[in-house]
Order: structure tokens, then sequence, then C-alpha cells
């Protein structure tokens, strides 16, 4: 079986005539998907602009946009820490998770304009039905909050409809989103009165400032707008985790994460695309439930950078029979067809 784990860095470099390259600004850069420490960037207008909308989060985006740890996301687990005890901790957080709904549902809205839908992604995803034996099962673990990859799973070759929750793992394609998604929501279960009047801004302002006193199912459930507001008279909070560097829970329906652990053993082939193996719990599962010798190849911008995850990988305790490393990037790797050599690797 073939795995292949996409980070932040593959939406980020998903469009070959457009490479992201290392410290370049390069064109279209600010309706290009974010890296994790690009999240609350103050140079991108409509991020900015999207923080006006929940003012409840302003309060702490100075320390996201400049935080003193050098890393967004270990400043979100600081604050998450804190909040157990802040109550308007609480409501800070509630506003960073529509926050990041909102504005990356807008940014890759504009992204897609710019694509016109060819991306690394469908290619990625042609070379490995190409080489794929019939029936043989192929898992997509990402940890993005983007649609980028169910969009180009929907298209041809593959042509997967993702319709509800129970598609994404009903193929022999089978995609795991461990922390969420832009289009996924819990429902509330507190009432919030008569929602019908209010739009879906209002209605998000009211679950933040309430947050700490709402009952919100664990269920998921998926959703077709932003900001996400209310289905069947219930208001809804978005299903995406908030990242953060060591205390991180999984944001997945269990049956996802079930067939994630049923595939984890058959691996012998594992692809990783712009992932930088911060995840300690996923590193853990990989640790416990990969078995044998296998192949893997690291795409994390330039070969450099792709020998630091490796080595990240080694002292988690994640075993493989060759590490290889990529010499570029996501759109590198597609375009210079080094994913067609690691594909045919035996």
């Amino acid at each position: 079986m073939l795995m292949v784990i996409f980070g932040a860095g593959a939406s980020y470099d998903s469009w070959s005539t457009r490479p992201a390259r290392k410290g370049q600004r390069t064109p279209y850069w600010q309706d290009r998907p974010p890296l994790a420490d690009e999240l609350f960037d103050p140079e991108r207008d409509e991020f900015t602009e999207v923080t006006t909308r929940f003012p409840e989060c302003q309060p702490v985006i100075p320390n996201l946009q400049r935080p003193a740890s050098g890393s967004v996301e270990r400043e979100l687990e600081r604050l998450q820490t804190e909040a157990q005890e802040y109550p308007e901790g609480l409501r800070q957080l509630a506003a960073i998770r529509f926050y990041l709904q909102v504005m990356l549902w807008g940014c890759e809205s504009r992204w897609r304009k710019h694509t016109m839908g060819i991306t690394n992604y469908k290619a990625l995803l042609n070379r490995i039905q190409r080489w794929r034996k019939a029936s043989e099962r192929v898992c997509l673990v990402t940890f993005n909050y983007d649609t980028l990859l169910e969009e180009a799973a929907l298209g041809p070759p593959l042509r997967i409809e993702v319709r509800g929750l129970s598609d994404y793992v009903a193929s022999d394609y089978k995609i795991v989103k461990l922390h969420g998604s832009i289009n996924w929501a819990h429902q509330v279960e507190t009432p919030l009165g008569d929602l019908h009047q209010r739009d879906g801004f209002a209605i998000a302002r009211d679950v933040i400032n309430k947050v700490a006193d709402l009952q919100i199912s664990q269920e998921f459930r998926m959703i077709t707008g932003y900001p996400i507001d209310k289905f069947e008279g219930k208001a809804q909070f978005p299903a995406l985790a908030i990242p953060v560097e060591t205390k991180q829970d999984y944001e997945c329906p269990k049956e996802h994460l079930d067939i994630l652990r049923d595939c984890i053993p058959e691996v012998r082939k594992l692809l990783v695309i712009g992932w930088r193996a911060t995840e300690k719990q996923f590193l853990q599962t990989l640790r416990e439930n990969l078995r044998g010798r296998l192949q893997v190849m690291v795409v994390a911008g330039e070969k450099e950078s792709a020998t630091e995850v490796i080595e990240r990988m080694r002292q988690a305790g994640v075993e493989a029979g060759e590490f290889l490393p990529a010499s570029g990037g996501f759109s590198d790797f597609v375009t210079h067809r080094e994913a067609d050599d690691f594909l045919r690797l035996t």
C-alpha cells in the first residue's frame, strides 16, 4: 500500500505554473494557501480584514503575528493552556477557529481562480492511478484544512465524489483529514433562540461569546459555505483543530481514524509532501503501527529541508528500509517526474 502524507507545504506549492520558492515573494503570494507561520500574516490584507469580523480574537493577534517563541503553533498551545483558567481565552480560541474557517475558505477560492483547477494534487493522483495495481488501496493523509485534495480526487482520473463524510473512505483511495476541514462542522446542541433572521457572522459571534456554556456535539457534518452558521435550526461550530505543537488532538471522524489504523500496517511506500513531521501524536501512531521495511520519499521544498524532516522522523522512531529526500518542492517533484521514479522503485 502507498500512503501519502500532505502538510501545509503541499497546498502552498500546489500550482506548478507559479511554484513556491523559499524566501521569495512569488506571484500571487497573497492568495497562496498559507504555511503555518503565515496563518495570521499581517501583510495579507484579506487575512487582517477577517479578524475584524471576529474581534474576540484581536487581543491575541499581535502575539500570533510575531510570536516570541518563533512558532505560531507554540503560541497557540500557550493560549490553549491559559484558556483552561481564563474564560475570555475560550472565546478567543473559538474566534480563532471561525477566523481560520473564513480566512482559508476565502483564500482557497482566490487560489482556485488562479489555478483554474490545474494543481499538483491532480497531477500526483494521476501518476498514482497509473502506477497502482487494480483494487490496491491508497491512503491519503492530510493535515490541511483546505479542500484542494478532495477537489483533485473529484476530477479525472479518480472521479471520487465526496458528498458525505463516509465518501472520504468509501473508495480504494482513503482520504483522512486529521485536523478537520473548512467544510466540516459540529452542531451546537444548546438553543440560541431564533436563528432564521440572523446572518452567519451574527450567529458566529453569538456562539463565540457563549462558547463556555454551550454543549457542542462531537459528531461531524459537511457544510457548504462560510461563515459556518446554522443547519436545521441549530448553530454550527467549525470542526477544525487549533494548530498547536505538542498537545494535538485529532479533529476527525472515528470511522476515518479506524480505517487509518487498519491501513498503516499495510504501507510499503510512504510519500511525505510539505509535512514537517512535528505532530508527535501521528509520529507515534506511525512508529507503533508500521510493519516491515518501507521506502520513504520526503518532499519539503529543497533537499536540505527534506533531510531535516527525515531526521525528525528517525528521532521519533519511524523506521524505514530507505529514506529518500527529494531535490525540490511539490511542483518540481511532479514536473521533474520524481514521483514516477519513486513509485517505480521495488
